[in-house]
């Protein structure tokens, strides 16, 4: 379901996840989507993270959302310094796993550029 119909139905309430830097377990994000679903949100939003940083993360997040939990994912999309392949890439995953709400983003210039 696209994002903008839930608000036919009156107030929405939604929720963003900050996906962990790559370097750190999912664990911890997991177990709070878990305890968040309970309060049942209209949706979650997942960001790119800072700077990208955790964009290994945010299709598998939007994913466990929508198709574990049945709440409406919306995946940020962080197109700043990236191939057109590559963004390419991440919508057919978005795709293939039914999420259909992107918030597509300039996003920030790195500081080290």
């Amino acid at each position: 379901m696209q994002i903008k119909e839930l608000f036919n139905k009156g107030p929405v309430i939604s929720l963003e996840i900050f996906p962990p830097k790559p370097e750190s377990p999912i664990d911890t994000v997991m177990d709070t989507i878990k305890a968040l679903s309970d309060l049942k949100p209209d949706f979650i939003s997942v960001t790119y993270g800072a700077g990208g940083s955790g964009k290994a993360y945010t299709f598998e997040i939007a994913d466990i959302i929508k198709n574990k939990y049945g709440i409406e994912s919306l995946a940020h999309l962080t197109c700043i310094n990236s191939k057109k392949e590559d963004i390419d890439c991440v919508l057919r995953k978005l795709n293939s796993a039914d999420i259909e709400n992107i918030l597509a983003l300039r996003g920030d210039i790195p500081e080290d550029k």
